[in-house]
């Protein structure tokens, strides 16, 4: 029965990544659509639009493949470098390079990274990946431009009780006491003009799933600070 119960709370999480990555992008590309008149001739959008779209295919392809095999959904962990996903995210087309620019229009903030040495930890890169990506990507659109996020690891603790930690900080406008303490983790909320509300709250399934733990610190006018904690593998495993 314990299993059962896991196994619906496991697809429950996955069926919330799904509908917050097709939101997401249909939000995306109605930004585009919207601004394809005014900004079609510059050769920046052109390239952020191709980007754009190259991004959406290669996410679309994933969501296939992942809503065929979610009945089944299972968690493939193994022992995994978070510092390398944290680099994975930053090297996508559309972090890359400092200060981006959407295709949707407006400019995001410049992310910048501080990877300390890290324990292994037990999880399952995919999503863990998803997860980071959506948590980074919040951060900079909040920050946006001349905005700054900063993305540093490090770890805590002594054995067994070692710990692996991400923190995502941004300069952007924070968030209020109230929504931090009725809102933070419900789904369909949100403090962005047009977001879908439920990138950390699936972020924070994820994040669950795998032992991990999500904390915020944020206030009005003086950014918010993730921290994303996660137990590191023990020796004897």
């Amino acid at each position: 029965m314990a299993g059962s119960r896991s196994s619906r709370r496991l697809r429950d999480a996955i069926d919330r990544v799904l509908i917050h990555d097709i939101k997401n992008m249909g939000f995306r590309l109605e930004m585009l659509r919207s601004n394809l008149d005014e900004h079609y001739g510059e050769p920046d959008f052109k390239r952020s639009v191709q980007e754009l779209l190259a991004a959406t295919v290669d996410k679309l392809d994933k969501i296939v493949g992942r809503w065929s095999a979610h009945e089944d959904a299972v968690l493939i962990k193994v022992a995994i470098d978070l510092n390398a996903l944290v680099r994975e995210v930053g090297d996508a087309p559309t972090r890359r390079g400092g200060s981006q620019r959407r295709a949707g229009g407006g400019d995001l903030g410049r992310l910048s990274f501080a990877l300390g040495d890290l324990p292994p930890v037990w999880g399952d890169p995919y999503y863990l990946r998803d997860a980071l990506a959506s948590l980074v990507d919040n951060a900079l659109e909040a920050a946006g431009a001349p905005g700054k996020v900063l993305v540093r690891s490090f770890a805590t603790g002594k054995p067994p009780r070692r710990r692996a930690n991400i923190e995502i900080i941004d300069n952007g406008p924070g968030m209020s006491a109230e929504f931090l303490r009725d809102r933070l983790f419900q789904p369909f909320q949100t403090t962005k003009s047009g977001g879908v509300g439920l990138g950390l709250f699936t972020a924070n399934q994820i994040v669950r799933h795998h032992g991990g733990t999500v904390r915020l610190k944020s206030r009005p006018g003086e950014g918010t600070v993730v921290r994303l904690s996660f137990p590191a593998v023990r020796s004897e495993s």
